[in-house]
Parts: C-alpha cells; sequence; structure tokens
C-alpha cells in the first residue's frame, strides 16, 4: 500500500507513521531543499513502488504538483488528513496550519474523483 499522512503541524503524523510500520519517509528530511524544491521532490517519490508511508506537513502541496504533472491516475492508494493539532502552535505554525487546509481542500476533491481513499480526523 502507497500510503500518504498529511495535516498541520503537531498533528500526530510522524507518530501516526512509525504505529503504521514499515518503509516511512519523512518529509521533514527534503526541507533543506526550500519549500517549492522540497515539495517538488516529494512529488516525485509518489512515482514510486510501494508499499511506503510518507509522512509531513508538505504532502498537500506535493500532492498538488503531482496531481498538475499526471492527467489521470493516483499518487497514493490511501491519504489520512490530521487536521487538529495536539498542542497549541506558535503564530508561525498556525500560518502554516492554515496554508496546509487550504491546500488540502484544492487536491482533495481531485484525490477522491481519481479513486484515492481518503480518511479524515
Amino acid at each position: 500500500m502507497r500510503l500518504l499522512i498529511a495535516g498541520v503541524p503537531s498533528a500526530g503524523k510522524t507518530t501516526l507513521a512509525g504505529e503504521i510500520g514499515g518503509r516511512v519517509i519523512h518529509t521533514d528530511d527534503y526541507i533543506e531543499l526550500g519549500w517549492s524544491e522540497s515539495s517538488l521532490a516529494v512529488s516525485h517519490l509518489f512515482d514510486e513502488e510501494g508499499p511506503w508511508v510518507i509522512e509531513g506537513v508538505i504532502v498537500p502541496r506535493a500532492l498538488r504538483k503531482w496531481l498538475g504533472r499526471n492527467e489521470e491516475g493516483k499518487p497514493a492508494d490511501r491519504v489520512i488528513f490530521l487536521n487538529d493539532p495536539r498542542q497549541a502552535l506558535s503564530k508561525g505554525q498556525a500560518g502554516m496550519a492554515k496554508g496546509c487546509r487550504t491546500v488540502w481542500l484544492e487536491v482533495v476533491g481531485e484525490l477522491r474523483g481519481r479513486g484515492v481513499k481518503i480518511e479524515e480526523r
């Protein structure tokens, strides 16, 4: 299975990925590339054969880039979106959460239309 775990900062993405196990890729490992380049690099990971779990705040942006490049197909079999932080967010984290939710709303309909299983928590 190819599973994406997306969501706002401090929502438990890394914890959930660890509980699921298997090959886990953390998008924070790409942060040194910069915001745009990291989401582009992560979007190319969706083309790799599974099983894998990819988790991180930039997953929605990576999905938007993947969908822009691919007129058909599925970037993953399933996406879990975690919407509620487990702790108070800093001002910067709150801004990141808002952006994450905005991009998620841009892509979720297309993902459903392509047969990706969506779970929002």
